[in-house]
């Protein structure tokens, strides 16, 4: 619009040029006004101002000045526009670190409360499952609600069940065989979030889609062995294969590979990784890539929009998340509790290795972290974004390499049964959509070892 104004008031100002006399000059410039004010756009962005100006300047200068001040404002507003809306979003960024600052000043307060568990907070006692309803702190003693009867009793502290980290993993390429660990690091201090070396490598296709279990699952069997004291290295192993030690590659072939809908850099780590990988999963395109470490990554702004995935920063930096190629979130913890359900539902044992946690605590009753908001591992603090919900690759026994169709069909049976969305009211609500363990987030970080104790600082709403 604007550029029709100008092309108008072009015009107008042609027709001013002084090649006649001055009284054809003023008629004419007069007949194009008229003209103009038949227009309706026209006669509000032209024919009032000039009539305006008229009062003051004969016709013609007053068309060249308002072809002056709209020659300007054109080239003007974009700088003004760009500068609004980039001291809009310093404003917007400004609140949001405020709200931050609050926020964590508020749950660094509720940290220090004596009592670990909050109200409404699933517990374990002698007496069977319960709800916490208050925190006697005179007594140190807890009022519950337990979960079988609905009456209420009054239980010691000490004999509330302490939730505690049981396993670690990390899983250093995606979908392959994980580690499991006694002690692990929440963000190395110059490379990823996330557990330290979980998912920064991955195997990509031909056209550098991600691979995983579900299409082949005998990457179940390729086990990965990193040194975290010195992860330069990566080094593949699988039974009856000689093991193969993998420089880590930061520079060299850049790819632009695909992890469902996101497009992610990473760098392509040499042809004996691949004639490795290829050969042992007798797939002859497929390469191995390490996520790109100045590549950021983010989580989905829904859940954890101050949270990026694969960024380096340093330890207490800015908040970030996440091991470069998970499927969105940076950490999942489980409960044990939560598969004995599974495994006494099933009548059979199921390796907790086939939901791929990077977290497993004890010591809660089952589903208990669907509750938990804010929480803390021994120091460091972690914030729960959304359940879990779950694919076929539970189907995949990590023993065999090897789909267990059964095994499927029975834990997508029970979950369907017992964890589906419409029921829970998780996400879309709808059935077919399963949940088991918590995609979580880590605010504060530094180390994690088993036997660490949980602490629930908040409960979703």
């Amino acid at each position: 619009m604007l550029g029709h104004t100008y092309l108008a008031l072009a015009a107008v100002s042609a027709a001013a040029a002084p090649s006649v006399s001055s009284a054809e000059q003023e008629n004419h410039i007069r007949d194009v006004l008229a003209a103009l004010q038949e227009n309706p756009w026209t006669a509000t962005l032209l024919g009032q101002p000039i009539s305006f100006l008229t009062h003051f300047m004969p016709p013609e200068y007053a068309v060249i000045t308002l072809c002056f001040f709209t020659l300007t404002l054109s080239i003007l507003l974009p700088y003004g526009l760009q500068l609004a809306f980039a001291s809009s979003s310093v404003a917007s960024e400004s609140t949001d670190e405020f709200e931050r600052a609050i926020r964590h000043a508020r749950l660094d307060a509720i940290s220090k409360r004596p009592n670990t568990y909050p109200p409404s907070c699933p517990v374990s006692t002698p007496q069977g499952d319960a709800k916490v309803q208050t925190f006697h702190r005179d007594r140190d003693m807890y009022t519950v609600e337990l979960a079988a009867t609905k009456k209420q009793i009054d239980v010691p502290a000490k004999q509330i069940s302490s939730t505690r980290v049981q396993d670690l993993f990390i899983y250093p390429i995606k979908s392959c065989g994980g580690i499991r660990l006694t002690c692990a690091t929440v963000l190395s201090p110059t490379r990823e979030r996330g557990l330290q070396c979980d998912r920064q490598w991955l195997i990509v296709d031909s056209k550098n889609d991600f691979v995983t279990q579900r299409k082949h699952p005998k990457m179940a069997l390729i086990h990965p062995r990193v040194d975290l004291d010195n992860p330069n290295s990566l080094t593949l192993t699988a039974d009856g294969v000689a093991p193969l030690v993998v420089p880590v590659l930061t520079r060299g072939t850049e790819r632009n590979v695909r992890v469902w809908k996101d497009r992610i850099d990473a760098i392509d780590q040499g042809d004996a990784a691949a004639k490795w990988i290829a050969a042992f999963l007798d797939e002859p395109t497929f390469r191995l890539v390490r996520f790109k470490d100045s590549y950021s990554r983010q989580c989905d702004p829904a859940f954890a929009p101050d949270h990026e995935t694969g960024a380096c920063f340093a330890l207490g930096a800015s908040l970030s998340t996440l091991s470069g190629f998970a499927d969105g979130f940076p950490i999942l913890i489980a409960a044990t509790a939560s598969l004995d359900v599974l495994q006494d539902k099933l009548q059979r044992p199921i390796d907790i290795a086939r939901f791929r946690p990077n977290i497993v605590v004890t010591g809660c009753p089952a589903w208990a972290d669907d509750t938990w908001g804010d929480f803390e591992i021994g120091g460091l603090r972690f914030r729960n974004v959304k359940p879990c919900s779950r694919c076929s690759m539970p189907s995949v026994d990590p023993a065999k390499g090897a789909k267990d169709d059964a095994a499927l069909s029975n834990i997508q049976d029970v979950l369907k049964s017992e964890r589906n969305g419409k029921d829970l009211g998780f996400l879309d609500k709808k059935e077919h959509n399963v949940f088991f363990g918590s995609n979580v987030v880590c605010d504060v970080l530094g180390p994690l070892s088993i036997g660490d104790e949980v602490k629930v600082l908040t409960m979703l709403a």
